[in-house]
């Protein structure tokens, strides 16, 4: 499952108009447009994730834990999916998303140097 997921820093991603107060909101928030989008068929997924401390106060580190495992969570419910692509708007969110990512699910860990 973890091999259908990618991370990608894009610039420019539109910012959803939502404002929820906590991580585990926005995880159930990305859960569920997921799983709308599944309801319609489609099969390839993506999320745009944008830093959480700038625009709704809430820790970065926090967010990106309950998203990866609410997201992840779906796909391994929904084995018909066949990819998901995390889109980061900005540096800290990509930063925050790649360190959970690699710390929590990635099958091999990335070389810090040393």
């Amino acid at each position: 499952m973890t091999e259908k997921v990618t991370l990608v820093r894009r610039d420019n991603l539109p910012m959803p108009m939502i404002l929820l107060v906590s991580p585990e909101d926005l995880a159930d928030w990305y859960a569920q447009q997921l799983l709308g989008t599944l309801e319609r068929g489609e099969r390839v997924l993506s999320i745009s994730c944008f830093d959480t401390a700038k625009t709704m106060g809430v820790d970065m580190g926090r967010a990106a834990r309950a998203v990866l495992k609410a997201v992840t969570d779906v796909l391994y419910d929904h084995p018909e999916a066949e990819s998901l692509t995390i889109f980061c708007g900005d540096d800290a969110s990509h930063r925050a998303y790649s360190f959970y990512w690699n710390m929590l699910y990635a099958e091999s860990k990335p070389n810090h140097g040393g």
